[in-house]
């Protein structure tokens, strides 16, 4: 019978193997030739640049789907519909015009005293289209 050899496995720490990728990562980049360099530092700029623009939020997917559909018919980006939509809540909301405490349930959640509730009509009728 023949033996089997035993291996160690590594287990890398995930900080170690991150440091490790970049490092492989540096190294073949600095063997691409200078124009793809250059592009490849151009649009990490560029991604640096847009991270303060950027936000994450959890939608509905019917609100998302009504967004996007919105933006292909009027032929613009999605990002400045959900901007205009956003700032004139905000503008409402401190004009007075949004009354919040409808939607308002308490929350177990140790971090926050309420949440929004939302019925389903609200939801659903954000995702049908023009039909006039």
């Amino acid at each position: 019978m023949p033996e089997d050899k035993k291996q160690r496995r590594s287990a890398l720490d995930p900080a170690v193997a991150d440091l490790l990728k970049g490092m492989q990562q540096k190294q073949s980049e600095a063997q691409l030739p200078r124009r793809e360099r250059e592009r490849i530092s151009r649009e990490r700029a560029k991604i640096q640049a847009r991270r303060d623009q950027r936000a994450t939020y959890d939608l509905p997917p019917s609100i998302r789907e009504g967004l996007r559909l919105l933006a292909e018919e009027l032929r613009l980006p999605a990002s400045q519909l959900a901007t205009l939509a956003l700032a004139r809540f905000l503008q409402e909301y401190h004009h007075g015009s949004v009354d919040l405490g409808k939607y308002k349930q308490p929350s177990r959640s140790p971090r926050y005293d309420w949440n929004l509730v939302f019925p389903d009509e609200l939801i659903a009728s954000a995702r049908r289209k023009k039909r006039d």
